[in-house]
């Protein structure tokens, strides 16, 4: 069972890859959008600057940003939905994946057949839509679209009274479309590794072979001090304990701890090799001078 770390690990590696491939569509989406904003401010000026420097009325002010803002909720909810669509399509297929995967690492190295369910879809549906700090993931991504048509608003308005260039202008936009766009991948990330953790636990649960779990940090000087704290600490499968993510972007993973067996190996993130010799976090942010 000296493998079974590396592979409990390697099962969220997998995942983490999976994302990085299936989440391009949103990221697509959110560029074909920039350039549609980018489009209709660029029209703007070509129809009313002067010397680069925006001419307008009241009025002519007034009718194209009550025109910008349908553009953008129309924008906000394409992107909404084809955000909503893909995330929930990545999460489904990783809770399924690390749930079986989970089940086939444990059930390989015993000697008695684990004991699991077969996944209804109404199963992996209410894993999948559980809240995390009070929310499902589809209020946020409604929630992040609104943000963005909130903020592009804002910042287009004060760029045309301000008599911003259109370079300038420009470049606001794009900082907004690239912050959405970076707070729909954080969003992912994070449900990821609620969704794993949910999988991997659930097993860990269905299994009398599995009898405590282990909190496991990668290696990095990215670590959050809670999650650095935790690591290495283990507590009986049935009872209350942490699990991650205890914040956004959580990397870390439950190992499951059976009869006999002891950590042998970690994931690092620096370095050549992304496996090597077990370390508490205390001890290895020790050995490469992290504080």
């Amino acid at each position: 069972m000296n493998d079974l770390q590396k592979e409990i690990l390697n099962i969220r590696k997998l995942a983490d890859k999976q994302v990085e491939k299936d989440i391009k569509p949103i990221i697509q989406a959110y560029k074909k959008a920039l350039n549609d904003v980018r489009t209709e401010i660029a029209q703007l000026y070509v129809k009313y600057a002067v010397d680069g420097i925006l001419k307008l009325s009241k009025q002519q002010r007034y009718t194209f940003l009550k025109n910008l803002e349908k553009q953008l909720k129309d924008q906000a909810q394409e992107l909404g939905n084809i955000d909503l669509e893909h995330t929930t399509k990545i999460l489904n297929e990783i809770y399924k994946q690390s749930y079986y995967q989970t089940a086939f690492v444990i059930d390989k190295g015993v000697s008695t057949t684990i004991n699991f369910s077969l996944l209804t879809p109404k199963m992996v549906e209410a894993a999948v839509n559980a809240k995390f700090e009070g929310a499902t993931f589809s209020n946020r991504i409604w929630k992040n679209k609104e943000l963005l048509i909130n903020s592009l608003h804002k910042q287009i308005e004060n760029g045309i009274i301000q008599g911003h260039s259109v370079d300038k202008m420009a470049k606001v936009i794009k900082n907004q479309f690239g912050s959405s766009a970076y707070q729909s991948k954080r969003l992912i990330n994070t449900e990821l590794t609620r969704v794993v953790t949910a999988a991997q636990n659930q097993i860990y649960l269905d299994s009398d072979v599995v009898q405590k779990v282990m909190w496991d940090a990668t290696l990095d000087n990215k670590v959050c001090d809670d999650c650095a704290a935790l690591d290495g600490k283990s507590w009986d499968k049935n009872e209350n304990h942490p699990a991650p993510p205890l914040h956004p972007e959580d990397r870390c993973c439950l190992i499951p701890i059976v009869s006999g067996w002891s950590p042998t190996k970690k994931r690092e993130n620096q370095g050549d090799k992304p496996i090597i010799d077990y370390s508490s976090y205390d001890s290895w942010s020790k050995s490469k001078g992290i504080k």
